[in-house]
């Protein structure tokens, strides 16, 4: 996985493949992959539940089924998060940690990323003016 560091746009976050970035991430946590992982996976991913009108609190109250249940628990659960296309992207990057599982403490690292994921999302929620909305900074001028 080649890790790109130039500043991207909320329109670009939001089409990194973050279960590519979840199976990585979560194997290499202390490498670059995972570096990525907690910063611009978790910006992405808030971007794109922002974008499904997720609220902040679903996605930590699934933090917590994390914690308290394991991955493999929250994989079982009918809808992860309320509403059918919230809950299968939340099913897709659960289904992608748990491919990663066997070998490592995926529990409390996904755990940890769904937790960043709900701060990043609230966020955005206090700095901006609704769901949805583009917080990246306007293009500069050359």
């Amino acid at each position: 996985m080649v890790i790109d560091r130039r500043p991207k746009t909320d329109v670009e976050l939001a089409e990194l493949d973050v279960a590519a970035m979840l199976r990585h991430g979560l194997a290499d946590i202390d490498g670059a992959a995972g570096q990525a992982l907690f910063s611009e996976g978790a910006v992405a991913a808030a971007i794109v539940l922002d974008r499904l009108d997720v609220l902040p609190r679903s996605v930590t109250y699934l933090a917590e089924v994390v914690r308290r249940g394991g991955l493999r628990y929250a994989l079982q659960l009918p809808e992860p998060l309320p509403a059918p296309p919230q809950a299968e992207i939340a099913r897709s990057w659960l289904a992608a940690a748990e491919e990663v599982s066997a070998n490592i403490d995926s529990d409390h690292r996904m755990t940890r990323w769904w937790e960043a994921v709900a701060a990043i999302l609230t966020m955005r929620r206090t700095t901006g003016e609704g769901p949805g909305e583009d917080l990246s900074p306007p293009p500069r001028r050359r």
